[in-house]
């Protein structure tokens, strides 16, 4: 009943800007399956993901620069997404996914909408579901994840994390960009395998995916997602570092985000982005963003023990 419910709310183009709850079923079908996992088994056996699809890809046609959080389309995005995230748990249900391609094009398009954060933390949540799977992993890469997530990344605050003062979700909006800074390293590291301090499960090792954060993110800060928590890990990224492991400063950043940025407009506006998927990727500065500090140190440290 649900399934033909979505199915004709989908179909009726007049349903959207008329009916007051049309998200009503989408909502109910996540909770459906919240409530019990198997569910989500039956839900597939009824093709209930191609019609999950279809009323998705309908709403994220509708979103925009001007959408709200109250919009029924994000309300909608919010409720298929933990649909899809639940679905993930199962190995029959992430093959019905991978063969509905668009999906994950459409999850990775909504995150182009920075200003949908609390949309943006949900589907985060749904990739980092979806990355127990290798061949997920690879069509996230694919669709331009890293594009969108690893910029979230650099609007964490530490100091509200430090500074000792109890803040919500609901009511500070840094507070919601922090946590979705902390979503998105998770799913990072999730996307290439590794495993972030604090969390239990494995996802597959992707060598792919981590060559491509290695040359972004610096084989030192693929050493440090082992060992540090992620908050100590996003105020690394977010501060001037200098040491003889890595050098890390504005200009950094700078030129990391501007690559992000082209590459992600370029696969909304044309499909089509850097082939390498950011492998080939590199700093202007030879010694910014890699251990070349550590080898300038070990070098002056050679010259220093020659010395009379």
């Amino acid at each position: 009943m649900l399934i033909k419910t979505i199915q004709l709310e989908t179909g009726d183009m007049s349903c959207f800007p008329v009916c007051t709850h049309p998200h009503a079923s989408h909502e109910v079908t996540f909770h459906t399956m919240n409530t019990s996992a198997l569910n989500a088994e039956e839900l597939r056996r009824e093709n209930g993901i191609v019609a999950l699809q279809a009323a998705f890809s309908r709403c994220v046609d509708v979103l925009s620069a001007s959408s709200t959080p109250k919009d029924m389309a994000v309300q909608v995005c919010t409720h298929i997404c933990r649909c899809f995230r639940v679905s993930a748990q199962f190995e029959t249900c992430r093959v019905a996914i991978t063969e509905v391609p668009v999906i994950l094009k459409d999850i990775c398009r909504i995150l182009y909408y920075k200003h949908l954060t609390r949309l943006n933390c949900v589907t985060v949540q749904t990739c980092s579901a979806f990355c127990v799977d290798q061949w997920l992993q690879t069509q996230l890469l694919h669709a331009g994840l890293l594009w969108h997530i690893l910029q979230f990344v650099f609007n964490y605050d530490y100091t509200l994390d430090e500074g000792g003062v109890e803040s919500s979700d609901q009511s500070n909006q840094q507070e919601v960009a922090n946590n979705l800074a902390r979503l998105s390293i998770t799913c990072t590291a999730r996307l290439a395998g590794i495993i972030v301090v604090g969390t239990e499960d494995q996802t597959p090792d992707n060598p792919n995916v981590t060559k491509v954060i290695r040359s972004l993110f610096t084989p030192f800060i693929i050493k440090t997602m082992t060992r540090v928590t992620t908050n100590e890990l996003l105020k690394t990224l977010n501060c001037n570092v200098e040491n003889p492991y890595l050098i890390w400063d504005n200009r950094t950043r700078a030129e990391l985000t501007k690559y992000l940025e082209e590459q992600q407009q370029s696969i909304i506006r044309t499909g089509e982005c850097d082939p390498s998927f950011g492998e080939d990727f590199r700093y202007s500065c030879p010694l910014r963003g890699t251990g070349g500090g550590r080898d300038i140190c070990q070098g002056l440290q050679r010259t220093a023990h020659l010395r009379p």
